[in-house]
């Protein structure tokens, strides 16, 4: 019996010690958002986007809305990202109303449609419009097409994400002004700022081609983490950029700009996969795209379903079949002129250079209606202004150099 007590008064006071030591070793759950609120201030949005990646997925919703007088145009990207897998998968789409300036619409629009589909893999980008395959650029392709390939290129894997072109790119290269806004629920809101010349980048290529010196005025930017820290929606006041528009003559009767995204879904399996076979039909656009200066005369070709809204890249196709244009001629332009002389462009001597190339061309390419309109001349040129020195003294030169693809636009 005195055996028993003993055992029985060593388990009481063995008992607690045990106790003790467990608790000591209890796993504690770590501050909702520490990774991120416990740093100093200047590192925390660098913080957010690794919190968010360390999701492993997410929704997103990027926009660009135009306002105007007439009511306002959104270009909006849906799709989800697999930051696991760093792919990506997006929607392109306009809403605008009736009311909205046609011509306006058309140039925010760039060319590529109403709608297209845009997937990334590593340097990779994917692009499919209506009833279309999808068309590959690779990094070798847009080095080939150059600027052409600018819209595509943009959105390919950065470091902020695997869909780029984004307010979510310059989170982490920003730094907060000042002390976020803790809300109710654990999030925070964050006020920064951007140079013109780096807010832009979230304009499409040929918005982002048309200005040179952005000016300094800061773009506005609001940035709000959630209580996990991880990134929730930015949003930006794309004015300063919009006035630099203005000083180029462009989107004049667009008197707002701004920039939104937005994420959701943190973990939540995502379908992001490089497309295959199994998407439909997937093309290598560096082996059946060329460049348009590249086509000899009588060769046709096709401009829609490139994904990059331009005449510059087409697919060549058989004249017996579908297609837009017929190549008539390549032709240059070289012409100089005595002082200082205002040109503009020069493209109406490519126009010219173009009229002449189609009275020398066969004729039974027009016969029929199978070709509509006036000649179209697709190409660029330079002006410069030199001083030259000959045996009469020194002398001013003006001189317009450019290249020109001349095109038949096929009726209908």
């Amino acid at each position: 019996m005195k055996t028993v007590r003993r055992r029985g008064i060593a388990l009481v006071v063995l008992l607690p010690v045990l106790i003790g030591v467990a608790g000591c070793g209890a796993k504690q759950e770590p501050e909702p958002g520490k990774a991120v609120y416990g740093r100093p201030l200047a590192e925390q949005f660098q913080a957010a986007t690794d919190s968010t990646q360390g999701a492993g997925s997410a929704a997103f919703v990027a926009s660009l809305t135009y306002g105007t007088k007439d009511g306002e145009a959104v270009q909006r990207t849906q799709g989800v990202l697999d930051y696991a897998g760093w792919t990506a998968r997006a929607t392109l789409g306009f809403d605008a109303p009736r009311t909205f300036p046609e011509e306006t619409l058309d140039y925010i629009r760039g060319g590529t449609g109403e709608k297209q589909e845009l997937a990334t893999a590593d340097e990779d980008v994917y692009v499919r419009g209506s009833g279309s395959g999808w068309l590959r650029y690779t990094p070798e392709a847009v080095n080939r097409f150059g600027e052409d390939a600018g819209d595509v290129a943009w959105h390919a894997a950065g470091d902020a994400a695997p869909y780029s072109g984004t307010l979510a790119d310059f989170v982490p290269r920003a730094i907060p002004g000042e002390e976020p806004e803790r809300r109710a629920d654990g999030s925070r809101v964050y006020r920064a700022s951007l140079l013109p010349e780096v807010a832009q980048e979230v304009l499409p290529a040929h918005l982002r081609a048309v200005g040179s010196e952005w000016g300094t005025d800061p773009v506005g930017m609001t940035v709000k983490l959630d209580a996990d820290g991880r990134l929730s929606s930015v949003t930006a006041d794309l004015t300063p950029v919009l006035t630099k528009l203005h000083e180029q003559g462009v989107l004049a009767d667009v008197k707002r700009l701004s920039a939104g995204y937005g994420l959701r879904a943190f973990g939540e399996p995502v379908k992001a996969k490089a497309p295959s076979a199994g998407d439909g039909k997937v093309e290598d656009a560096g082996k059946v795209l060329s460049v348009i200066g590249s086509l000899e005369a009588g060769r046709c070709a096709n401009a829609d379903g490139t994904g990059l809204g331009s005449r510059s890249i087409v697919r060549p196709v058989d004249c017996s079949g579908r297609h837009e244009f017929r190549v008539v001629d390549q032709v240059e332009v070289d012409r100089s002129f005595p002082g200082n002389v205002e040109v503009g462009n020069g493209d109406r001597y490519g126009i010219e250079a173009c009229d002449r190339a189609e009275a020398r061309a066969r004729q039974d390419w027009r016969k029929g209606g199978t070709y509509a309109g006036a000649m179209t001349a697709v190409g660029e040129s330079e002006v410069s202004v030199s001083v030259t020195m000959d045996g009469m003294g020194k002398g001013t030169v003006t001189q317009v150099k450019g290249s020109y693809t001349c095109l038949l636009t096929a009726a209908g």
